[in-house]
């Protein structure tokens, strides 16, 4: 009878950890990379998005993301560098920074 109410206990325990740990909804990351496309461009890189690695993560008015990047017409081996966002007055993302 104890073993039956310490395994409910810790039933109880594990379901309640499990439902604590549900990730937020995912963010679109559309307009993060439509925004990079832009800054890559504009600043002529000659990069191109390989992958998102990580984020976007989103604090208010501003954001960070995590992008391999690769040579826009060659390919080939990628770096990663992080991407500072900021919030636009008309809700578009705009690239602030990065770190290489």
């Amino acid at each position: 009878m104890i073993k039956k109410i310490e395994t409910l206990a810790c039933l109880s325990v594990m379901a309640a950890v499990v439902g604590c740990a549900e990730q937020a909804p995912a963010v679109d990351e559309a307009p993060f990379r439509r925004a990079l496309v832009e800054y890559l461009q504009n600043n002529d890189m000659a990069l191109a998005i390989k992958e998102i690695k990580a984020g976007p993560t989103i604090d208010g008015r501003t954001a960070q993301l995590s992008a391999s990047l690769t040579h826009a017409q060659l390919g080939g081996p990628s770096v990663t560098w992080e991407f500072q966002f900021g919030k636009q007055p008309d809700g578009t993302w705009l690239v602030t920074g990065h770190k290489d």
